[in-house]
């Protein structure tokens, strides 16, 4: 997890990310390393950021974050979420790492950020048609 809003995470960097936004700890975003960008659609700087997603899955928990941040992360991290995303799979925050990390890029603009569990998507289209065909 990284928080650059905590004094006393020295290694966060500031509150001003890669995307250009400032940081949001009620998001659903993280920072990806910084040689792993190239995976992630180039995860660009400022007014040339695109947005990049990536499924992160640990101990049978799933959630798909934004990623709009890169960094050269400490030794042995792929990723660095934010607090709610860290959140999702300590609720205590106590654990400080969470281990057998899986992190997956996803493709496209419009992903619905948040935890997966099992039952299917709703999206405005969808919810729509479903009202049509009543």
């Amino acid at each position: 997890m990284y928080n650059p809003t905590d004094p006393k995470d020295m290694d966060a960097g500031n509150e001003e990310l890669a995307s250009g936004e400032r940081y949001d700890p009620n998001g659903w975003t993280a920072a990806i390393r910084t040689d792993l960008r190239a995976q992630f659609g180039g995860v660009r700087f400022g007014r040339n950021y695109r947005p990049a997603f990536a499924l992160v899955t640990s101990g049978g928990k799933q959630v798909v974050v934004r990623i709009n941040d890169i960094g050269p992360l400490k030794r042995g991290r792929i990723i660095d979420l934010n607090i709610r995303s860290m959140r999702y799979f300590d609720p205590t925050l106590q654990l400080g790492l969470i281990g057998k990390v899986s992190v997956t890029p996803l493709v496209g603009q419009d992903v619905a950020l948040g935890p997966v569990d099992d039952s299917p998507p709703v999206n405005v289209a969808s919810r729509f048609d479903e009202l049509l065909l009543r």
